[in-house]
């Protein structure tokens, strides 16, 4: 498995941030924020959300995929 980089952890940490600070858990936002040194500024509009949503589509496509490929198999 392939780990992230550094940029796209910081950029995670931001989204997550981001989404506590949403759906109004401060408390929990507030620790991230300490422990990942995200600054307040850095947050990514709703990017956790559009990416899980994303995703979740390509999942789907991958898997009508491999039932078509399946499918040509037999």
């Amino acid at each position: 498995m392939v780990g992230l980089t550094t940029k796209q952890k910081e950029e995670l940490n931001s989204a997550i941030y981001e989404y506590l600070i949403k759906h109004k858990y401060p408390q929990a936002a507030s620790v991230l924020a300490n422990e990942a040194a995200i600054s307040a500024s850095s947050q990514l509009k709703d990017i956790l959300e559009r990416k899980w949503s994303s995703v979740a589509k390509l999942k789907k496509e991958v898997d009508e995929l491999t039932k078509q490929n399946k499918h040509f198999k037999e």
